[in-house]
């Protein structure tokens, strides 16, 4: 938890007041993918300015957590850029 609202937000003490804290409120909107590839060659991203976390439509859910994952741990210092 921590380590997404640092990622989304650059904010660790977020964790203290939780998502509903932040303004404009946290909004997960669809990541369009292009053929030929797949939703699961995609990883998120995320929008700071506007709080959007653009999630893939992901194949399931542990697919899902592990694109998150991946992008929080390689996407260090850059996974705020969209």
């Amino acid at each position: 938890m921590r380590r997404l609202s640092r990622d989304t937000r650059s904010l660790a003490c977020l964790v203290l007041v939780g998502f509903r804290g932040l303004n404009p409120p946290l909004t997960v909107v669809r990541k369009p993918h292009e053929a030929p590839l797949k939703a699961d060659d995609y990883l998120p991203s995320v929008m700071t300015c506007v709080n959007y976390l653009k999630l893939p439509e992901y194949s399931s859910k542990d697919v899902m957590l592990e694109k998150l994952q991946v992008a929080m741990k390689e996407g260090v210092g850059s996974f705020h850029l969209s």
